[in-house]
């Protein structure tokens, strides 16, 4: 049992590496996500100044052809000389040698150029920002994150597995029991630890130790620290963390208003997580001394409605005898 002990808990470590890295993942897709959409906001802007820029060298082009020609008909030359659609400037310098340019014309050329360069700056940032906004690397995140979660899903189904095959070799999970007028009692029920009975449920005038209850709502089975801990019967993890003077804590819910309760398990022994089915007899932690305890034991209860009653009545109408 000690090795399956070790296994589970080399899973349980698993589980939790895995589940931070699928935090991660996440963490790098939405940042990933963020970054791209600025990225192309910036590039649907440079795609404006762009276009501004080009319009104004456009201009200034058609302002140094109409004073080299004398033409005020701008649009018209510029396209009977050039061509629809071709470069406006490509053909500016000879234009300049072949015409009597007089007053301004050079400086207009100059000024033209010029704009034909920052517009061609421009729209090469464009270029630029756009490319940048589909290197940022969405669809490579998206893989790390869909590995990391299939890593965590065969993590928890590795872990499964142990807390089977644990629950298997170490105590039977019982089928069959006499039917009672409880809640559940048609169903399988299982010892939750193998040890003997240090404290029942009820008052305690003399206290084990200073700061808890007067009255105590579970039972205790002592057991040494790691011994596995079985749920009592089927259902769901409510909870499973520290809670004060219990200690590392399970709570189950098995419907019908039933829910049990395990506490003072040993730090790392907690091995299941809210949320996760489980089964009559699987594993579910190891007993320890945490919390408000004097030594290795499982504090266990029974609640009905969320009213903790006596455990040890309540299991034996069940086939099962604490301790």
């Amino acid at each position: 049992m000690n090795r399956d002990i070790t296994s589970l808990l080399g899973a349980r470590t698993a589980i939790d590496r895995a589940t931070r890295e699928v935090r991660t993942a996440e963490t790098a897709v939405a940042d990933a996500k963020s970054t791209r959409e600025v990225a192309r906001s910036l590039a649907r802007e440079a795609d404006a100044v762009a276009e501004s820029a080009r319009a104004e060298a456009d201009a200034a082009a058609r302002t140094y052809f109409a004073a080299a020609n004398g033409s005020g008909d701008t649009s018209t030359s510029l396209d009977a000389a050039f061509g629809a659609g071709k470069d406006l400037l490509a053909g500016l310098s000879g234009m300049a040698r072949v015409s009597q340019i007089a007053g301004d014309a050079a400086a207009l050329e100059k000024i033209a150029a010029a704009r034909d360069d920052e517009a061609d700056a421009a729209e090469e940032a464009a270029d630029a920002a756009w490319a940048a906004a589909e290197d940022v690397p969405v669809d490579a995140r998206e893989d790390d994150l869909g590995d990391a979660e299939r890593a965590l899903a065969a993590a928890r189904s590795n872990m499964k597995g142990l807390q089977a095959k644990a629950a298997a070799s170490s105590i039977a999970v019982i089928d069959t029991l006499p039917a009672d007028s409880g809640q559940l009692s048609d169903q399988g029920w299982s010892q939750p630890v193998a040890g003997h009975l240090t404290d029942g449920f009820g008052p305690r005038p003399n206290k084990p130790i200073a700061g808890v209850n007067e009255f105590h709502r579970g039972t205790d089975v002592a057991a040494s620290c790691k011994s596995p801990v079985f749920a009592a019967t089927g259902g769901v993890v409510v909870e499973a963390r520290a809670d004060g003077s219990y200690g590392n804590w399970i709570l189950l819910d098995h419907g019908s208003g039933v829910s049990t309760g395990y506490a003072h398990l040993i730090d790392g022994g907690i091995l299941v997580s809210p949320g996760e089915s489980v089964a009559a007899g699987q594993l579910v932690g190891m007993v320890g001394s945490t919390g408000a305890s004097t030594g290795c034991h499982l504090h266990f209860e029974v609640r009905l409605g969320g009213v903790a009653v006596d455990a040890r009545p309540f299991m034996a109408a069940r086939g099962i005898a604490l301790g």
